[in-house]
């Protein structure tokens, strides 16, 4: 396998950093070796800080990433890395590779491409290991036993899974890596030595040990293969490590003893040391994955529609491919990836889309039955494909794979070309998980065929904006999203800018002390006595009197005569560097009426009412009396009319109902707006992390932010409206003691009576006219501009704000939880005409002593 341009780059930075690792270890920096390396380096390749790890013997451990997006060769890179390792680092081609993994399904594609000596990973290690190679597992149960002959002689590969080696000292016993095996006696002393087994644990004081019997203080070692994986001290190449970030999963890692540990990751991690960043745009100019990417938005509600538009596609993708083959040899059978709402078997036929339901309409619709398989976690038909040389092979038959979420990470197959998604309430996320599964392209090589050089994807019943959001976010998923929106080219930069390890922001000196003081209520409820966080789902939404829902504005809808379409949209990787992809609308196809279905309208009103049986009341309430008023071909023109202003009108009144529940237990004392302890309160972070490349916001001059809470704010933290205006006019004020852009789903949130949590766009504090270290007010404040006045969004935040205002000057300032001499806090909504003269009153002298009275 010939290697691209970007992976010989990617080898040779490599190859160049364990240089100098060997080099700092040999001039005896066993210490810091690493590190020192990576210092070396930093300017050359533009590298974010290191950070240094140790294993569980304290030694120093060279680790890196290599971030690497969908399609990109990760495998090979790392097989072609373990080349570098033992050429340059360790300087033998024998020992034992710990190559982990997190899913069963890399498990398996990893070890059937290691075991076939004609697989390029499998050549290449055997190049690594000068043709001595040996493959081994631990997976279920099965522990490939070998001895220290063979650890000696060979390159030992020894693949796992993660959860198999994620260790918790609570359960630890329930592990088996970690019992005595009783298979790898010969890498320890007898047991009649306990002396030396003592001597042994000088060496490596983390080797796992019997109970101590009575009167023995001596320790016996267990002969688990646990304890032989630490001795040996492994390579380590760490599949998928975006998901062995937590304290347990490093904790084990770094557990084993290894002398190195290189990570694979199209996502990695901030704090990951990146040694290799590959772009999308690398990938994709070296013909590695299937763009364009066609999206069709079905506009049918029948979703067997889209189900036979994705068929039609993938016959005519295999009518051409038949024919390159005979023109070029080349063999590619394409496959059609369904995603379904449902799997298991207890949960068919309760008017969810089915896995079975699935594969009924093909077989019905003339597909062989054996040409269709379901993935699941119950039922995984792909497992015996395996035993044919798995789903690239001529004798393989499989067309369609039918799954909900078994295939949403780690399952590689390049003959997917053909996305089907059939989840009604969950498409987006569906495009997330499974887009990666279709940019592969065949062979890392484009045919010269149009047609098999791109993906499709047929989403049932999504809403177009919605779709592309998807998609996006599933590009940046599969790292091929380096080119973010707030990226821009400057600076001479021809390529694309990385995102480096984040720096680390403390509170200014001068704001320390407050800062520590200020605790920020929320709204509480009491229940069995004690008081906790208001919950939507619990407290509100539980509450609702569905019966009281009046439905006679649904029942005097105007029905139009209407046409239903199909949107098919492209998207591509853009040529302008500030985006991740560019899309076009296509097509826009007219394809008549749809069928009136109960079921299909009861799952999107669940939107709003949580209950599946008083959903599915609701749409048979309305689908009856709208059909007996307006007919059935009216009714099915309007359907999607129908839907969304069912949803409107019930959440309406559903808000209502919620905010007087809201009310009621306000005025009885049953919800309070309060500080009940540290833990049941917002306050201010102490620390933020940002990338280091970061653009931060200055003053409109080009001076640094005087008076933000934090030295840097990042720009884009910001978006086009008011928010810069107010920072600049909040930094500007001599009264200010500080500012703090409160961020969204991270910050304070306040959970009132509507199901998302109110995100204020400042929090900030203003002094006394005479003492300005003497804090008078905080004030948290929501900007909107004039387009938003009196809309539902807004309206909803200004009567949340005003039950704050009243809640919390009812408390003493104890209660609040800042502990300042007359102090105050107040909620405001600012508008976009008013808000220079709003902040203005809110500095002024007048303003401060009126409310402070």
């Amino acid at each position: 396998m010939e290697l691209k341009q970007f992976q010989q780059q990617a080898l040779a930075r490599i190859k160049k950093y364990l240089s100098h690792v060997r080099k700092e270890i040999d001039d005896d920096n066993r210490k810091h070796a690493s590190g020192d390396a990576w210092h070396d380096l930093e300017k050359e390749f533009s590298l974010g800080q290191y950070q240094e790890k140790r294993n569980g013997i304290e030694r120093d451990v060279p680790n890196f990433v290599l971030k690497i997006p969908t399609g990109g060769g990760k495998t090979l890179l790392a097989v072609k890395t373990l080349d570098i390792i033992n050429e340059v680092f360790r300087k033998k081609r024998t020992g034992l590779v710990l190559w982990v993994v997190p899913t069963t399904a890399i498990y398996r594609q990893t070890v059937r491409a290691f075991k076939d000596r004609n697989h390029p990973y499998r050549q290449h290690l055997d190049i690594a290991s000068g043709g001595r190679t040996l493959i081994l597992e631990k997976f279920q149960g099965k522990i490939d036993r070998f001895s220290p002959l063979d650890a000696e002689e060979n390159l030992l590969v020894y693949v796992l899974m993660l959860q198999s080696a994620a260790r918790n000292e609570l359960v630890q016993k329930d592990l088996r890596i970690f019992a005595d095996s009783g298979g790898f006696q010969e890498f320890f002393p007898s047991e009649d030595r306990l002396d030396q087994h003592e001597k042994l644990l000088e060496t490596y004081p983390n080797l796992e040990t019997f109970e101590e019997s009575a009167g023995n203080w001596k320790r016996q070692i267990k002969t688990s293969l646990g304890n032989t994986l630490r001795i040996l001290n492994p390579v380590v190449i760490l599949d998928e490590s975006q998901k062995a970030y937590s304290a347990t999963a490093q904790r084990t890692i770094f557990g084993f003893n290894p002398s190195i540990v290189v990570e694979l990751s199209a996502t990695p991690p901030n704090n990951s040391n990146e040694l290799v960043n590959i772009s999308g745009r690398q990938v994709n100019d070296e013909e590695m994955i299937k763009l364009d990417l066609h999206i069709t938005r079905k506009g049918s509600l029948d979703w067997k529609d889209t189900l036979w538009a994705s068929v039609k596609k993938r016959d005519e993708l295999e009518k051409e491919a038949i024919r390159n083959e005979q023109n070029t040899g080349i063999y590619i059978r394409p496959i059609c990836l369904v995603r379904t709402e449902r799997v298991g078997k207890e949960q068919q036929g309760k008017g969810y889309i089915h896995a079975n339901d699935v594969r009924h309409v093909l077989i019905r619709g003339g597909i062989p039955a054996e040409h269709i398989a379901i993935k699941t976690s119950e039922e995984d038909e792909l497992k015996e494909i395996d035993d044919i040389g798995g789903l690239m092979s001529r004798d393989c038959p499989i067309r369609y794979i039918i799954t909900k979420q078994a295939l949403q990470e780690g399952w590689d197959c390049a003959f997917a070309y053909v996305l089907a998604v059939l989840d009604k309430t969950h498409s987006k996320t569906a495009l997330t998980q499974l887009l990666g599964r279709v940019l592969r392209q065949p062979y890392a090589k484009k045919t010269g065929v149009q047609l098999l050089d791109e993906s499709y994807v047929f989403a049932y019943r999504e809403e177009a904006s919605e779709l592309l959001k998807g998609i996006k976010k599933a590009f940046e998923g599969e790292g091929l999203g380096d080119l973010r929106t707030h990226i821009s080219a400057d600076d001479g930069f021809s390529g694309y800018k990385q995102d480096f390890e984040p720096k680390e922001y403390k509170i200014r000196k001068r704001f320390e002390k407050v800062a520590k003081q200020i605790i920020l209520p929320f709204f509480m409820i009491k229940e069995r006595g004690k008081w906790r966080k208001l919950s939507y789902e619990m407290d509100s939404l539980s509450q609702i009197e569905w019966d009281s829902i009046n439905l006679d504005m649904i029942f005097s809808l105007s029905l139009t005569e209407r046409s239903i379409n199909d949107d098919e949209y492209v998207a591509q990787l853009s040529d302008d560097v500030r985006k991740v992809i560019q899309e076009k609308r296509i097509a826009q196809k007219e394809t008549g009426g749809v069928v009136v279905d109960t079921v299909f309208m009861a799952q999107q009103l669940a939107d709003v009412i949580p209950n599946a049986w008083v959903s599915y009341r609701f749409a048979e309430k309305i689908l009856n009396k709208l059909l007996d008023i307006h007919g059935q071909l009216r009714v099915s023109e309007n359907f999607s009319f129908i839907i969304e202003e069912s949803k409107r009108v019930i959440a309406e009144q559903r808000d209502a109902l919620a905010e007087k529940f809201f009310n009621d237990l306000l005025s009885r004392g049953s919800i309070r707006f309060m500080v009940v302890s540290k833990d049941f309160g917002f306050k201010l972070p102490n620390k933020i992390k940002v990338a280091a490349n970061t653009e931060y916001l200055r003053r409109p001059d080009g001076s640094p932010m005087q008076a933000s809470l934090f030295e840097l704010v990042a720009k884009d933290s910001f978006t086009e409206g008011l928010e810069k205006p107010v920072a600049y006019f909040l930094d500007e004020q001599s009264r200010l003691f500080f500012w703090y852009r409160n961020e969204a789903k991270r910050d304070y949130g306040i959970q009132a009576w509507k199901k998302g949590k109110i995100y204020p766009d400042f929090i900030f504090t203003v002094t006394d006219k005479k003492d300005k270290d003497r804090i008078t007010k905080i004030y948290i404040v929501e900007t909107k501009g004039d387009q938003l006045v009196g809309n539902l969004d807004t309206k909803y935040k200004e009567s949340v704000f005003d039950v704050c205002n009243r809640n919390a000057k009812k408390l003493p300032s104890d209660k609040i939880g800042f502990a300042l001499k007359y102090n105050e806090i107040e909620y405001e909504v600012i508008y976009g005409s008013q808000w220079e003269r709003k902040l203005s009153e809110l500095f002024a002298p007048t303003s401060i002593s009126n409310s402070s009275s």
